[in-house]
């Protein structure tokens, strides 16, 4: 069936609203606009939007917080959602609702003495005694879902964000994300169903959303926006110490501001308000990673202040300092041959594929990590709510790495190439050896400043939000920043064998040489190279939005407003790559024509790594030469220039300057109705967007040039959710969205590596990403902290972007370099995304004691993907990168009130990381992999407790490769990394 268009789909959906709610004539049916807060002021608001008496003592309401309430509501259920997962429960006497502890759960309930809560219709309403009474017959049933402290009540406050949504979405809340052993953002949302993240050095980097990666990323609900060249956040650098509840919103709303193709992701940071009182907490750690055999440390804090649930102020930070080590194999890709036999018929094979080197890497990292918090909340009245909050956070990373090399060629003896065509083996003779040591640091800096004002008035809610956002960054990066490139002295040969049919991690290499390759003075300059990656990206955006109660039938409110934002990236690669030649005059200080290892000031060869890649399997080099080097150094001592935009021959060819406007309109109705006995509630709506794009740069270093473009949508939207038992919801959702593409993509810049003779190009005609989108859900709360669900989704998207690789002469480099094979984004056709998900999440309450305080948490995700990408080398179709076909996580835990453990393992099946060229050797994936994580903690006091992490438990191994497993591009194994300490909170 033909997915109906933009403005039909509105249509229909709007009709598809009224016709299941215009059936209901609801009684008592009131409007509720109910944040999650203290007991001691949600019932009073609670009780005059419902226009009824509520008695409520102090002992009832003591350190009880209530959910949030919105929308045209019968009042008995507003109630029931209201106290749902407390230990309240609600008693109708003659003249009033009482409130009073359900005493099962009595012991509870912790925390300091409130306020009485006693209001009818705003007067005061006389005081009752703090004497225990039994519920009477004609009680409200209190809800089921008791919410208990820790890992158990975590899951519960997911369950009732998640159940009350108006939307499809999954949650993960701050107890949740407190218990588990994650270091970074990225790693907190891996545990949500759906969302699959990548790796860099180890740290939960980049995700995908139901293998997309066209997500929309905010923060408290507004434009995160990052260091990286696309403009997105350095997840890796964000703790999750300061987030109270990650939201991942798979069914768009027209409230909800465009950009996700998968879904809108929404960190929210803890509110002073949403706290009692004072609020002291504190974590200390220390942090052993055992490759580097390193102790560091981490801690966080957090202090808020609340003034009578009137003004509050929180503030948190969180700081890392951890020395890692990384190990890794490198092919540096494999190239196609003809000069090769293969088979030992003295004939030299056609279409072969052999490696363009060994690369053993190992990285010594010194990282710290700043996240920084704060936000102060006013609340003069119940009309009235004024937010001011900024996050800033920090990633220094100094890295050293040690990229021993051995460039291989097509002189081969012996050669043996599989059915692939993969030259799998054989010597190589007068190869290139090259022992390369890196300096390349890390900077990423974020800073995020937002101001909202909140109107509530009796029938009308208008909201003015504004915020600021930039990402500013330096990365060297793995492989790059500033190397000597050295090379062996003139009658130093190498001879190498290598073999890749055993498929290890790393594989076979024997090295024959006639001279001392461990001995520094047996090496000279090649050349010096240095490049960076810079990033300045800054935004702003405003929005109004207005909510407007109504009376008519079903339709419980509407709601319109305007959004504006404007968004500038730059970001550039420039790169240094003076040769040894024009480095004499200053470099050779004792006139023999070359410059050698104790003429380039800042290296220094020691060894002081030890073994390479230690208790992998295969016979190769382990002890390698190795050093350290300073860049600071060897540039002042060569006189060399900072590798920036300008001053650097073809540094202004990398420039990727965009500037990025949307202004934005939407309107969308709320229903809600009876209909057969069911409870329906839903919205529809529709937005328009406009986006103007300008990317600016460089043809040559003073050619400058520019392109515009201007895009128009119309996005319709519609969510309906069923009630088909009191613990049973079956969610519909359809709507058109689209994503832009990377704004790294839409620059003019033309990136060149000069060593692999390849690079990119951009694109200023990319449109953005284009999809229609319907998806259900069947969401089964069958008993406390539990939920069964299962999802269905189906995209048709009609514009996606292709990579496209070609052989060109590029002027001004092909002339010293050859021909260059360039990759540049195009504008591809129409593909889908299908696929479904479950997940099943369980206290195990029904146990007999002790096994009563385990649980259980599983989800699983299966994504499929038809694409107009064509492998070039089988021609056959493609997948979406980074999309991972299978996925899933499993948690299990244990609590009581002594201790708490939480084990996690997550697995991804294998995923496309690029298309490739076919003399390339083919499109790269990465392989399957999971990963162990675990944390306990052990309560001293009511308010003390020791912690222990563990993070890559098995420390598994990540493989990427090209076309085919034998084919390995590369592999890496980081650091286990444990963590142990106390937090305490008071």
């Amino acid at each position: 069936m033909k997915i109906v268009r933009g403005r039909s789909l509105f249509t229909s959906s709007f009709a598809l609203c009224c016709c299941l709610t215009s059936q209901a004539a609801v009684a008592q049916l009131r409007n509720f606009d109910i944040s999650e807060q203290p007991a001691s002021t949600g019932i009073p608001l609670f009780a005059k939007q419902a226009g009824v008496q509520i008695l409520a003592s102090s002992r009832v309401t003591d350190g009880v917080r209530v959910n949030a309430v919105r929308g045209h509501i019968d009042a008995q259920a507003a109630l029931r959602l209201l106290l749902q997962g407390t230990n309240i429960v609600a008693v109708t006497t003659s003249r009033a609702i009482v409130l009073d502890r359900n005493p099962a759960f009595a012991s509870a309930s912790i925390g300091r003495a409130l306020p009485v809560s006693a209001v009818a219709m705003g007067q005061a309403a006389p005081e009752q005694p703090d004497e225990p009474f039994q519920p009477a017959a004609n009680a409200v049933a209190p809800a089921q879902d008791i919410v208990v402290t820790g890992i158990r009540g975590s899951l519960q406050q997911s369950i009732n964000v998640k159940r009350s949504a108006g939307n499809i979405v999954d949650v993960i809340t701050a107890q949740d994300i407190g218990k588990l052993p994650d270091q970074n953002v990225a790693e907190s949302m891996s545990r949500i169903t759906g969302v699959q993240i990548n790796r860099r050095e180890g740290d939960g980097s980049g995700f995908t959303v139901r293998g997309i990666s066209q997500n929309r990323l905010e923060i408290n609900g507004r434009t995160f926006l990052g260091p990286s060249a696309g403009g997105s956040a350095s997840l890796e650098s964000i703790s999750p110490e300061i987030i109270s509840s990650i939201v991942v919103s798979k069914s768009p709303s027209a409230d909800m501001p465009e950009g996700a193709l998968g879904a809108t992701v929404n960190l929210k940071t803890k509110r002073p308000l949403d706290l009692k009182g004072t609020v002291v907490s504190g974590r200390f750690q220390g942090a052993y990673t055992d490759q580097a055999d390193h102790v560091g440390y981490r801690g966080s804090a957090l202090i808020s202040q609340n003034f009578n649930d009137t003004f509050g102020i929180l503030a948190s930070i969180a700081y890392n300092r951890i020395d890692t080590l990384g190990y890794a194999f490198d092919s540096g890709g494999w190239t196609r041959t003809n000069g090769i036999d293969g088979n030992g018929d003295g004939v030299k094979d056609a279409g072969l594929y052999r490696p363009n080197r060994f690369m053993a890497r190992i990285y010594d990292r010194s990282e710290k990590r700043l996240t920084a918090n704060s936000s102060i909340q006013y609340r003069p009245s119940e009309r009235w709510e004024f937010i001011v909050d900024g996050t800033y956070s920090r990633l220094k990373r100094a890295r050293n790495s040690v990229n021993y090399q051995v460039l291989f060629n097509d002189n081969a003896t012996n050669a043996v190439a599989d059915e692939d065509g993969t030259v799998v083996s054989g010597t190589f003779n007068g190869v290139t050896l090259r022992p390369l040591i890196y300096d390349e640091p890390t900077d990423f800096r974020s800073t995020n400043l937002g101001v909202s004002g909140t109107f509530t008035g009796d029938r009308v809610k208008i909201a003015v939000d504004g915020s600021y956002s930039k990402g500013k960054g330096s990365d060297g990066g793995p492989g790059a920043s500033f190397t000597y490139v050295v090379v062996p002295r003139a009658g130093n040969v190498t001879n190498a064998s290598y073999d890749f049919s055993a498929r290890n991690p790393v594989p076979d290499l024997s090295l024959d040489t006639n001279f001392d390759r461990a001995d520094p003075a047996q090496y000279q300059l090649a050349s010096i190279f240095e490049n960076n990656n810079i990033t300045n990206n800054e935004g702003y955006d405003g929005r109004i939005d207005i909510d407007v109660d109504t009376d008519f039938g079903p339709l419980t409110s509407i709601e319109t407003g305007a959004r504006y934002e404007t968004i500038k990236f730059y970001s550039a690669s420039p790169q240094n790559t003076p040769s040894a030649a024009s480095l004499l005059g200053r470099g050779d200080r004792n006139g023999d024509g070359i410059i050698t290892v104790d003429e380039m000031p800042g290296l220094n060869y020691d060894n002081s790594y030890g073994s390479f890649y230690p208790g992998v399997s295969g016979n190769f080099p382990q002890q390698l030469l190795s050093g350290t080097v300073d860049k600071q150094t060897g540039r002042d001592a060569f006189g060399l220039p900072r590798p920036e935009p300008f001053g650097i021959p073809f540094g202004p060819v990398s420039i990727r300057d965009v500037d990025h406007d949307t202004i934005a309109f939407y309107a969308k109705g709320n229903f809600e109705g009876d209909l057969g006995g069911m409870h329906i509630t839903s919205n529809a709506g529709i937005r328009f967007i406009s986006i103007n794009r300008l990317s600016s740069g460089y043809l040559s270093d003073t050619d400058e040039t520019s392109s515009r473009s201007r895009f128009d949508y119309w996005l319709p939207s519609a969510n309906v959710s069923i009630g088909l038992a009191d613990d049973l919801l079956l969610r519909l959702a359809a709507a058109k969205v689209v994503a832009r593409p990377s704004l790294a993509d839409v620059g003019v810049s033309f990136v060149p590596f000069f060593v692999a003779r390849t690079g990119t190009r951009g694109n200023p005609n990319l449109r953005p990403f284009e999809a229609k989108q319907v998806d259900a859900t069947l969401e089964w709360y069958f008993a406390p902290s539990s939920a069964l669900t299962f999802a269905g989704f189906y995209k048709k998207v009609n514009s996606f972007t292709i990579n496209v690789t070609q052989e060109e002469f590029v002027p001004g480099l092909s002339e010293a370099y050859g021909t260059f094979q360039i990759t540049q984004p195009t504008n591809g056709r129409s593909g889908t995304i299908k696929g479904f998900e479950a997940a099943y999440q369980q206290a195990l309450r029904f146990l007999p004691a002790p096994f009563d305080n385990l649980g259980l948490q599983a989800n699983y995700t299966f994504v499929d993907s038809k694409t107009p990408l064509i492998d070039e080398a089988t021609r056959a179709g493609l997948p979406l990168p980074g999309l991972s076909k299978h996925s899933y996580n499993l948690i299990g835990f244990y609590e009581d009130k002594l201790m708490s453990l939480r084990v996690a393992y997550i697995w991804r099946s294998k995923f496309l990381q690029g298309q490739g060229s076919a003399a390339a050797g083919g499109s790269s994936y990465q392989a399957a992999r999971g990963q162990l994580d675990a944390s306990a903690q052990l309560n001293l006091t009511e308010h003390v407790r020791l912690t222990v992490d563990a993070v890559n438990l098995t420390k598994a191994i990540e493989r990427q490769y090209l076309q085919v497993p034998t084919r390995l591009l590369s592999s890496s194994r980081e650091d286990r990394r444990i963590f142990f300490g106390v937090a305490a909170s008071f």
